[in-house]
């Protein structure tokens, strides 16, 4: 995943370069968290956001990064343990051919290590619209079709199998300062469904700075590994930085 990155990173930096900067917006947030007594935890999560939006094409760049670590007693000795460990990389490009209407194609990969699932990656291409599109308000939902890739934690064989898509994200502004943003998503496949809801509101510091409180479900349908949860849930409160 580190090579990915940088990959990532250096097609956006030539790309960034070459375009005009009016058109992009880009932000990056960073939420640490860390307790100590009885119970030494820490968590880190990181994201960037990137969105090329000119007048036909839009092109949307997004990479998330989440761990967690807990002190733990084995056999009376303490031990550090990962407890959460997930990269998600997302790329989506948008042709908008009337102004309320749109085609996309979206690739994206997770990389787990404490699901079931090794990794799950999407390819879809389907049609979006936008219902409500105002200085303060926004609504737009998306349907599509495409493959999945995933592999079982303990298996050596990846499985691929058709998915359907469903989207739909509203944004709103709470006052001069605020705004709210709810996005759901179905990934509907014959092994297993996928379902995630990413609630988060944000309130502006400054110009560039802004703190982001966010709730996260991600629930399956379907859960090989003994033990193993349909659903996890994450709460992060982030410094975010708008550095365009």
């Amino acid at each position: 995943m580190k090579a990915l990155s940088l990959l990532v990173s250096a097609v956006i930096a030539s790309t960034v370069a070459a375009e005009d900067d009016s058109l992009w917006k880009g932000k990056a947030e960073l939420g640490i968290v860390s307790t100590s007594g009885n119970t030494e935890t820490s968590s880190t999560n990181g994201k960037i956001n990137l969105l090329y939006d000119p007048e036909k094409w839009r092109q949307e760049f997004k990479l998330e990064y989440f761990v967690a670590e807990s002190e733990v007693v084995v056999d009376g000795n303490t031990q550090t343990q990962k407890t959460a460990d997930r990269t998600f990389f997302l790329s989506k490009t948008d042709y908008k051919f009337t102004e309320r209407s749109y085609l996309y194609a979206l690739l994206d990969y997770a990389d787990e290590t404490f699901t079931d699932k090794d990794y799950i990656g999407n390819f879809s291409l389907g049609y979006g619209r936008t219902f409500i599109k105002e200085d303060d308000v926004d609504l737009h939902a998306e349907i599509g079709y495409g493959l999945r890739r995933f592999q079982e934690r303990d298996s050596t064989v990846a499985v691929e199998e058709e998915v359907t898509r469903l989207g739909g994200k509203y944004s709103t502004k709470i006052g001069d300062n605020a705004n709210f943003s709810q996005e759901l998503t179905a990934e509907l496949g014959e092994d297993f469904d996928q379902y995630k809801s990413m609630t988060a509101l944000n309130v502006n510091i400054n110009s560039s700075l802004a703190l982001s409180v966010g709730y996260e479900v991600q629930h399956v349908t379907e859960v090989l590994a003994e033990g193993a949860e349909k659903t996890d849930t994450k709460t992060t409160v982030n410094l975010v930085y708008n550095f365009l």
